[in-house]
């Protein structure tokens, strides 16, 4: 006859178990599918940003004067991208982004006026983004400073 009170303990104890439950399943549901493919995403938007701010430095720190140039144009980028360290690198007419995720790596082609010697440099995160410009009119030099 006392068997009544039992039946709302187990109501209850059911209902909290499927509470935890189903916060369980969207919790892995979002750590395992939804949140790495948004930070892999925002990842990418960081280092497309990173590269165009870094490519427009050095286009823009070539001047248009006649006469030997010296000069030093500097900006400031982020220590990280996805909490990771990553690398700027200046070869060949481009300037590249290499990050240790292959799915970050980003490359840009430089427009730079004619006469302009980029000297191959890597830059690597974590300081400020420097470049040097040098030499006359004819012949400028462009340096990744660190």
């Amino acid at each position: 006859m006392d068997e009544r009170a039992v039946s709302p303990v187990v109501a209850k104890t059911l209902a909290a178990g499927l509470a935890v439950l189903y916060v369980a399943g969207m919790t892995s549901m979002l750590l395992g599918g939804v949140v790495p493919s948004y930070e892999t995403g925002a990842g990418g938007e960081l280092s497309e940003r990173v590269l165009a701010t870094a490519a427009e430095t050095v286009e823009t720190a070539v001047p248009d004067a006649e006469g030997t140039v010296r000069a030093t144009r500097s900006v400031e980028l982020p220590p990280t991208i996805q909490d990771t360290s990553y690398r700027l690198e200046l070869v060949n007419g481009s300037l590249r982004l290499d990050h240790p995720d292959d799915r970050l790596d980003e490359s840009i082609t430089l427009s730079l006026p004619a006469g302009t010697t980029l000297e191959p440099g890597t830059w690597t995160s974590g300081g400020e983004f420097q470049i040097r410009v040098s030499g006359p009119a004819s012949n400028r030099t462009v340096t990744l400073e660190q």
